[in-house]
């Protein structure tokens, strides 16, 4: 589940976008119980040099992948739900 580190940070990013749906049971809860966790750390404390366009465009970036994980644990679908909501960040499934 660790990214490949050798390519383009985009590429990275879209590869968790569409990896999601495929994932095992077990993957897709570790997958949304990580992206919980950051979210929440990243709404408590914004990592230096990140604009707030940048938080904003990794709100919505997990958003994306949050949709092909769902249906997998309602609990931690709701608190991101909510996180999402708090940004105005609007999710599919939600």
């Amino acid at each position: 589940m660790t990214d490949d580190k050798s390519l383009p940070k985009a590429e990275r990013k879209a590869l968790q976008v569409s990896h999601a749906p495929q994932a095992s049971y077990r993957a897709k809860l570790v997958k949304l119980a990580d992206k919980l966790y950051n979210l929440r750390d990243l709404r408590r404390c914004t990592p230096d040099g990140w604009t707030e366009e940048r938080v904003q465009e990794y709100f919505e970036w997990a958003g994306q992948v949050v949709a092909g994980l769902r249906g997998t644990n309602q609990v931690l679908e709701d608190a991101l739900d909510q996180l999402f909501r708090e940004r105005g960040v609007e999710t599919i499934g939600s």
